[in-house]
């Protein structure tokens, strides 16, 4: 069999954080990883999100295969309404995913009938003739997140998604580690692997350190908790039910975002309530002790250190921060988000409330740190090291691949 021709392109997720987008060239078939959105910077006044760059698409819009999505995060979904206005080609995902999929596709009217939606999973491979393309289970803090393989007569070329190793994982979230040691052996040409978490010298905290961290928040503070995180981090909202429920606190949603996100995640049973009562009205605040409340704020479109600026200047529908209320900042922000989280924080001081942020205390990150790194490394053998999804291009000076022997000693250096 001929070796295949092979082009890898980012058109999105390097050098910043999100707008993942990458494109694999294969012979006459074009897969597109993942379509993401990212939050603007502070210096992009006026902007409310920013897509990827699609002129290269554009260009050869007959040769695209389909979109293979690896989970529900507005940075691997969140650009596909205005994607599929421009390019009817199928959409690959798993159930969560595609349905989360499905939710922002159906905002926008230019794409509300799009149905071309294909639900896989783990055990799915897909042949189309001169590449087959195959899934993988990872750990992220959301559930069905998947790796995507599209395997060449000249290796398996592997894009990691967001993924991290946690060995507390409950069975939603775990990674098949038997099947990415099978992918490895197989042979591996390219792997774009997850590195925004790279330059990050500390281990990821595990979801149980974080989950007793959020039990323990809810159970001391004596009066509301603000509960600030994004809204398709299902794991982080399960434990903030499951803490609530423990410590006799209701919860309030903040949002018709948020609240179609949970109505999809316990439909498919990907979020559990821990009692039947435990979700409340806005209009039902009024009945209840500070102590037995407790808000999830996630902003639109997931995004909520916003929207926690307007609860703090008494703009968020009835909704503001008083004395004695902790805000709980559950989400670990960008770099570029650095100042507005800073200023968000004065505001809610002077406005009466108390800050409290998991990242002041633990590492909490669904990205991989460096050890996670190495062992995916490990496990898959790659020829070539593609990092994407990096804020400051790690590891590399380019967006070019490293040879084995080169990351070799960049990693252990």
């Amino acid at each position: 069999m001929e070796e295949a021709t092979v082009k890898t392109m980012p058109l999105g997720g390097v050098r910043e954080n999100g707008k993942n987008m990458y494109v694999v060239d294969i012979n006459d078939g074009i897969y597109v990883l993942d379509c993401g959105l990212k939050y603007p910077e502070n210096e992009l006044l006026g902007i409310d999100i920013v897509i990827p760059d699609y002129n290269y698409l554009r260009e050869n819009k007959d040769r695209i295969v389909g979109v293979f999505l690896t989970h529900g995060h507005a940075d691997a979904i969140g650009a596909l309404p205005y994607f599929l206005s421009e390019f009817n080609v199928p959409v690959f995902g798993s159930e969560m995913t595609i349905e989360l999929a499905k939710l922002n596709v159906k905002d926008d009217p230019n794409v509300k009938d799009f149905d071309d939606f294909h639900v896989v999973d783990e055990r799915t491979e897909i042949d189309f003739g001169d590449v087959t393309v195959s899934f993988f289970k990872t750990t992220h803090s959301i559930p069905e997140s998947m790796g995507i393989v599209l395997g060449t007569a000249s290796g398996n070329i592997v894009y990691t998604g967001d993924f991290k190793f946690d060995q507390t994982a409950s069975k939603d979230y775990q990674t098949d580690y038997a099947r990415l040691a099978e992918i490895g052996k197989q042979g591996v040409l390219a792997l774009l692997s997850d590195s925004a978490n790279a330059e990050n010298p500390n281990e990821t905290a595990s979801e149980r350190d974080i989950a007793e961290m959020v039990d323990e928040t809810l159970n001391y503070h004596n009066g509301r908790v603000i509960v600030a995180s994004v809204g398709s981090n299902i794991m982080r909202l399960q434990q903030v039910f499951n803490a609530a429920a423990r410590n006799d606190r209701k919860v309030l949603l903040t949002g018709r975002d948020i609240e179609k996100i949970v109505d999809t995640a316990l439909r498919l049973n990907k979020l559990i309530l821990p009692v039947d009562d435990l979700l409340i009205k806005q209009d039902d605040l009024e009945k209840l002790a500070p102590e037995q409340i407790a808000i999830i704020q996630t902003g639109r479109m997931g995004e909520p250190i916003k929207a926690l600026q307007r609860m703090a200047n008494g703009q968020e529908k009835g909704l503001s921060i008083n004395q004695g209320d902790l805000v709980f900042i559950t989400t670990t922000p960008s770099h570029a988000m650095e100042t507005t989280v800073a200023k968000t924080r004065d505001m809610i001081y002077r406005a009466g409330g108390e800050v409290k942020a998991i990242s002041d205390e633990l590492n909490s990150s669904g990205h991989a740190s460096k050890n996670d790194l190495q062992l995916m490394i490990n496990l898959l053998h790659p020829t070539y090291l593609i990092p994407v999804q990096a804020s400051t291009g790690c590891f590399l000076p380019t967006a070019m691949p490293l040879k084995k022997s080169e990351w070799q000693k960049t990693i252990s250096s």
